[in-house]
């Protein structure tokens, strides 16, 4: 005697997409995480706001390229970033088709929090000559050097980065040639220890000047 077709549909169903999963289970039981979630980004956006404030400070020294917004930056929310919720803050800000001068901050949860120099452009060889000359400075070694084939890609692997002291200036100069900008990173990953107490403002401030020390052009 044949089976009713409501049953045959579920032993399909249970066939394909199998049990939950313990781990399943235990997510599915999960709510603090969402009821956090609202105030951690927003304690997050807070420590970028002063960074900000930081920033534009610091930004009244020196010479930056015509155009850069200098003092308000922009701040973007995101939900995906592959997965992930992020914020990202960019002061100094500059793209243009041909042009980029820009340091970003970016909160990416479940990452890090991160510091770049993103660079493109005329002077790009003369920044990559400057970069060059500098790179066995102390400061250099837990600075990393953007590989991948465009500056928005922030997955840390060998593939995407490496560091920037401990590779050959040849390699960092074909690096550049071959990608057409220069990023400069630091990562900042949430299971380090110590993360809790880091001053996102300074750490940033002083991160900005060592990356544009370490490419500026006079």
């Amino acid at each position: 005697m044949n089976k009713p077709m409501h049953n045959a549909s579920v032993n399909e169903a249970e066939g394909e997409l199998g049990k939950w999963s313990a781990n399943e289970m235990r997510l599915l039981r999960m709510t603090e995480l969402f009821q956090l979630k609202p105030a951690i980004m927003k304690k997050a956006e807070s420590y970028l706001d002063e960074l900000k404030n930081a920033l534009a400070l610091e930004l009244t020294q020196g010479t930056y390229p015509p155009g850069a917004e200098l003092t308000n930056g922009r701040l973007t929310r995101g939900e995906n970033n592959k997965g992930f919720p992020f914020l990202s803050l960019d002061i100094p800000q500059l793209f243009t088709k041909t042009e980029y001068f820009t340091f970003r901050a970016l909160f990416w949860w479940g990452h890090y929090l991160g510091f770049s120099l993103i660079l493109k452009g005329k002077k790009l060889p003369e920044q990559t000559a400057n970069l060059l000359a500098n790179q066995k400075q102390a400061v250099c070694r837990d600075i990393y050097l953007s590989c991948a084939p465009t500056p928005w890609e922030w997955e840390r692997t060998e593939d995407n980065f490496k560091n920037l002291y401990d590779t050959p200036g040849g390699e960092i100069r074909g690096i550049v040639e071959s990608v057409q900008y220069l990023k400069l990173c630091r990562f900042y990953p949430f299971d380090e220890p110590g993360f809790d107490a880091l001053e996102w403002a300074p750490l940033g401030v002083q991160t900005f000047r060592d990356f544009n020390g370490l490419t500026a052009v006079s």
